[in-house]
């Protein structure tokens, strides 16, 4: 699609208010931008009575951490990637790269190109032919290496990786100077930094001079400010603001009192409570249906709201969202990767070796006293240990069957099963960003292991053909017809005309639960689920009018492998459990398996942002219409051995 194509539909996916206040802030842009100063000279503004060793000791005690609280085997493992850091090693989205010491901030490592040094008004972050994908600059850059540096040093006292951290984080202050560069076209980016930062000075404030304490305060404000300015509007007020508000809030608690400290804590914590109940559905399930942003998302909440007590309304849906994620989560600690995934995190005190869901949520579990998810590994606990000096002993699944009807999800639990079922929204506000085009989607776990799975997300700007292909309708456990998506791509994070789908029917002492959409209306999708006798059983009926054929698509975890055994039945194996896939009711169609088909797309797995790997898709045909499909139905049966 045209950059101008693009523009005009991103144009009417606003609201006249959004335009409004879009123009407005452009006006305010060109008529009184923020001032081309030194970060010492708007320290100064706001306290210039106040010592920056003052302003030092307040972050650092306010932000109290526990490193000595840590497992000796989570210590090894953070000292092991410091290490490396030293060497100049850093894994990138989970590719090693090498580093310059101190790193070049506009430099892509991957590919070991660079954005442009220009002003960032003149820069759009969404050319990939510039330098790649723009996360791939920006993940080093939200202050990762640095903080690294700094929990090496509260852990071993090595000055060393103190010195590092602080030079790092100095030069990076050098050499982006405030509306400079690739660094400051995002706001959501700067309240990464934020954190980041902060737990930095936290852990490294007594090898800082006045000068450099100076220096580092002073960007903070800038980063507020920016911040302030931009703070994501209308159609795009998804987890941006909720990370834009949450870094205001933090900022403002951590600040000396002063005028502009006290209104960043108050609309920040204003604008967390508003999107807490807007962005968190009343059952726990997020708006955005991306399931990947969830610990994001929570690490905002918690970091904010270690500062301040977590008003009534916020806790009730944190820790319904910690429920959520309680029962969706298999056997194995795998949590289906519905929606988006970019594995974004805020201040990773933690080894790579946590799990996201589990290691945030168990810390936002503690601040909540509530029950928590479980940990699988010592690591899961870093968070709480560092936040909090003590971590919860338990923690445990929900394996009851649930419904979630304000998110548009059911769960359902067998001795053997646990499978999830979507009828549910496209995403969050008249965008949907994150959402993925996957109505009337199945996700399954047999025996604690995923068998069923989402094709997951891959790429974003980057890569514009993979991108669009991983949130199609192919790239889920459900079915289009005459090889539609259900829901329209206009662009990147633009979706145009949008899928609904609702729930038909629920009987969760059955273990069943129906649900329809209307994505290609005129003609009707109903899916039927429901776990009996040991068996996965799924019943599609088309209540056609116009369309001409159906396609079905099953994507199976790559640790599983499929092989045709008769017409209709395929036998499927990771090597020790064995599952039969038996189809009824078509007596026409064409069936075919994809293993990492590069023509088609079909047969691709992305475990994490990145990365992807062959796996086994089946897709099943049929131009059989219409009385097979409306009156008899088609029957899948998953029936483990």
């Amino acid at each position: 699609m045209s950059s101008l194509r693009w523009k005009i539909k991103r144009l009417l996916a606003m609201s006249p208010g959004e335009v409004v206040a879009r123009f407005v802030r452009a006006v305010q842009e060109r008529v009184s931008p923020l001032p081309k100063e030194a970060p010492e000279q708007t320290w100064r503004r706001d306290y210039s009575d106040t010592a920056a060793a003052a302003a030092l000791n307040r972050i650092s005690e306010r932000l109290c951490l526990c490193p000595d609280a840590l497992c000796e085997a989570e210590r090894a493992r953070v000292l092991q990637e410091a290490d490396a850091l030293l060497r100049g090693e850093w894994t990138l989205f989970g590719y090693p790269v090498r580093i310059d010491d101190p790193p070049v901030w506009n430099r892509n490592y991957l590919l070991g190109k660079d954005w442009m040094d220009a002003p960032a008004k003149a820069i759009d972050y969404r050319r990939i032919g510039v330098a790649g994908g723009v996360k791939y600059v920006w993940e080093p850059s939200r202050g990762q290496p640095i903080l690294r540096l700094a929990t090496a040093y509260a852990l071993t006292g090595d000055p060393r990786y103190a010195e590092i951290s602080r030079r790092w984080l100095l030069d990076w202050i050098e050499r982006n100077p405030r509306g400079w560069g690739i660094h400051w076209t995002s706001a959501l980016e700067h309240a990464i930094r934020v954190f980041a930062w902060s737990y930095t000075l936290a852990l490294i404030h007594d090898v800082l001079s006045d000068a450099d304490a100076l220096k580092i305060l002073g960007a903070l404000v800038q980063h507020g400010e920016f911040i302030e300015r931009h703070l994501s509007l209308g159609s795009s007020a998804n987890n941006h603001l909720i990370g834009e508000a949450a870094a205001l809030a933090f900022l403002g608690s951590l600040l000396p009192d002063s005028a502009r400290a006290s209104r960043w804590r108050n609309r920040g914590y204003e604008i967390l409570h508003r999107e807490a109940l807007r962005q968190f559905y009343p059952d726990g399930v997020n708006a955005e249906q991306a399931f990947g942003y969830l610990p994001f998302v929570w690490e905002f909440y918690l970091h904010a709201y270690r500062l301040q007590p977590m008003p009534d309304a916020v806790a009730a849906r944190s820790q319904r969202s910690l429920e959520f994620v309680r029962n969706v989560m298999d056997a194995s600690g795998y949590v289906p990767q519905v929606g988006d995934e970019d594995d974004g995190v805020v201040a990773p005190l933690w080894s790579t070796a946590a799990n996201r869901h589990r290691v945030v949520g168990r810390a936002l579990a503690q601040l909540l006293k509530c029950e928590p998810p479980p940990a699988f590994s010592d690591a899961d606990n870093a968070l709480c240990l560092w936040l909090f000096g003590d971590a919860p002993s338990g923690g445990a699944r929900i394996t009851d069957s649930r419904l979630y009807p304000d998110g548009g999800y059911a769960v359902l639990h067998s001795e053997r099963w646990q499978v999830l079922f979507d009828a549910g929204p496209l995403g969050l506000g008249s965008l949907a960003a994150h959402g993925h085009a996957d109505a009337l989607s199945l996700w399954a776990s047999l025996d604690g292991k995923p068998l069923l799975i989402d094709a997951g997300t891959y790429a974003y700007h980057e890569d514009p053909e993979w991108r669009d292909h991983f949130r199609s309708t192919p790239a889920h456990n459900t079915l289009s017809l005459d090889r539609l998506n259900q829901s329209e791509i206009q662009g990147p994070f633009l979706w145009g005309r949008k899928a609904r789908a609702e729930f038909t029917q629920c009987d969760l002492r059955q273990r069943l639960v129906e649900g329809r959409t209307d994505a290609y209306t005129p003609d009707w999708i109903l899916r039927r689920v429901q776990l009996r006798n040991n068996a996965l059983i799924v019943r599609d009926s088309i209540v056609h009018d116009a369309a001409r054929s159906a396609q079905w698509y099953w994507h199976f975890h790559p640790d599983w492998r499929m092989e045709p055994v008769d017409a209709g039945v395929w036998r499927i194996t990771d090597g020790e459990r064995v599952c039969t896939l038996r189809l009824s009711g078509l007596t026409e169609y064409e069936a075919r398996f994809y293993t990492g088909d590069e023509a088609t797309k079909l047969g691709w797995y992305s475990p994490r942002f990145g990365h992807k790997v062959p796996s086994t898709t089946l897709a099943i045909e049929t131009r059989a219409f219409p009385d097979t499909l409306e009156n008899a139905g088609v029957v899948w049966e998953l029936s483990p051995q």
